[in-house]
């Protein structure tokens, strides 16, 4: 897939989930409680295109592409309470919440994904969330893509523009800055956000860093 298909196929995936009731309800309660979405519709939008660029490389399903999108809106709800300890603070949320119209197994999915968007990745069965029932080797992998969609923005930053390119086994990320500043560049290119996702589909990712009037930074 190309660069213009990938930024299409960004545009799409908004689309798709826009209209369901299901991801408006959880919008409008991720918005009661952080004030706004867009560092959240952002990462939804970066998960959608790499999703779409490493087709080939993945079975994901519709379904779990409507899955990440709502772990995307919901993996930074626990900030309202306290930003150091947000992922189990909102996993916790998600899990006690009965409001919100999830099954029982979609509710445990969501809390998993949201405890662990950061920090070291549990080894499976030993998460505290999931169930023997659950599957957890599709969970992990739609835990990799939303943790390298949320290692391509920031909420205190303004976001980069963003190309993905796929050649075989390699995949391109050029990461254009808005401003110039040694915490864009340091936050852009943290490995340890893609680690996950190298490890499932046997890729290397290299992003490029590429900051106003100065030639690109591999990270």
């Amino acid at each position: 897939m190309d660069k213009v298909k990938a930024e299409i196929a960004m545009k799409t995936f908004v689309t798709e989930d826009r209209s369901t009731g299901k991801s408006w309800s959880v919008r409008r309660w991720v918005t009661a409680r952080l004030g706004g979405v867009r560092h959240e519709r952002r990462v939804s939008r970066i998960a959608g295109t790499l999703l779409e660029v490493t087709d080939s490389l993945h079975q994901l399903t519709h379904k779990d592409r409507r899955l990440l999108k709502l772990a995307a809106l919901v993996h930074d709800v626990g900030r309202c309470v306290n930003d150091k300890r947000h992922p189990e603070i909102g996993a916790e949320m998600i899990r006690d919440n009965t409001s919100l119209p999830l099954s029982s197994r979609e509710r445990r999915a969501l809390a998993y994904l949201t405890r662990h968007h950061r920090g070291p990745v549990p080894v499976a069965g030993r998460d505290g969330v999931l169930r023997d029932s659950d599957d957890q080797r599709r969970l992990l992998e739609i835990l990799a893509f939303l943790r390298a969609a949320d290692g391509l923005d920031s909420r205190n930053l303004a976001p980069p523009e963003l190309e993905f390119e796929l050649h075989r086994n390699r995949l391109a990320v050029t990461c254009r800055l808005r401003q110039n500043s040694a915490k864009a560049r340091r936050v852009f290119a943290r490995k340890k956000k893609f680690r996950l996702l190298r490890q499932l589909l046997g890729i290397d990712i290299e992003v490029n860093i590429v900051t106003p009037g100065r030639v690109p930074v591999v990270a």
